[in-house]
């Protein structure tokens, strides 16, 4: 039954609009902060250098560093695609079709997450081509890139990528299921994990670790300063387990069909 939910949300998801304008959406997002990356390398000192970008893992230097920007657009996608869902009335045809909400819930949430996780994967191979025109552009070899440990870094980092991905997607399914607009939810998610953890962050540094925008940042980079990788990948765990019983029981006991 499961199945049929997770059959039906692909059926929605796959509209030429939706797939084309996200899968080419995170895409040109990746090969933009590749582009930034590779204009902006020096030959020393500066944010990253040429020889950095050399090394194994220069490879995925500018993927990471758009891991916010894939995570703020996977928030609004998964947000909007369930906020819609009230806004637009069609979960009443659902619910006649699959009275169970429980299972209906669980495929739409796993067939977004996998919409955006293989969107994710897709923009992930577009921009390992750019970074490679990028580093040929600037004579950077990229012969360390393909080695058993440049490889080694590029699947773990796109592994951790993925989970933020999933992070990010839950989070932002809850919050539709929360607001039930899709203009709302992706501004307040937008607005939160943009502006207002950054501010509290600035004001409250302590408050850094404890952050779920945060917390999910820093599996997406593989750790960061203030945030340790296990520390975020625990904590962000959390976040989801609660997000995920909040939003179903919120969709177990709404009236929808009234």
């Amino acid at each position: 039954m499961t199945w049929a939910a997770f059959t039906s949300e692909w059926t929605k998801l796959r509209r030429p609009t939706l797939f084309f304008s996200t899968f080419l959406g995170l895409a040109l997002a990746a090969s933009l902060f590749v582009i930034l990356v590779f204009s902006q390398a020096t030959t020393h000192g500066g944010i990253v250098t040429l020889h950095q970008l050399a090394q194994p893992n220069g490879l995925v230097i500018g993927v990471a560093r758009a891991a916010m920007l894939l995570g703020v657009v996977a928030f609004g996608i998964a947000a909007s695609q369930v906020a819609s869902e009230y806004s637009l009335g069609t979960l009443r045809q659902l619910l006649v079709r699959q009275p169970r909400r429980a299972v209906l819930l669980a495929g739409k949430m796993l067939g977004v997450i996998t919409f955006l996780v293989l969107a994710l994967c897709f923009a992930a191979v577009v921009a390992l081509i750019v970074a490679v025109v990028a580093a040929h552009s600037r004579g950077v070899s990229t012969s360390a890139w393909f080695t058993g440990t440049g490889l080694g870094d590029l699947f773990r980092e796109l592994g951790d990528l993925a989970l933020a991905v999933v992070g990010y997607s839950v989070l932002g399914m809850a919050l539709g299921q929360f607001v039930r607009s899709a203009v709302f939810a992706v501004i307040i998610g937008f607005a939160w994990l943009i502006a207002v953890e950054n501010i509290v962050v600035r004001i409250v540094p302590s408050t850094q670790s404890w952050l779920p925008g945060q917390s999910i940042l820093a599996v997406a980079s593989g750790g960061g300063e203030g945030v340790s990788y296990g520390h975020g990948l625990v904590l962000g765990a959390v976040y989801l387990i609660a997000a995920i019983a909040a939003a179903t029981l919120v969709f177990l006991r709404s009236d929808i069909t009234a």
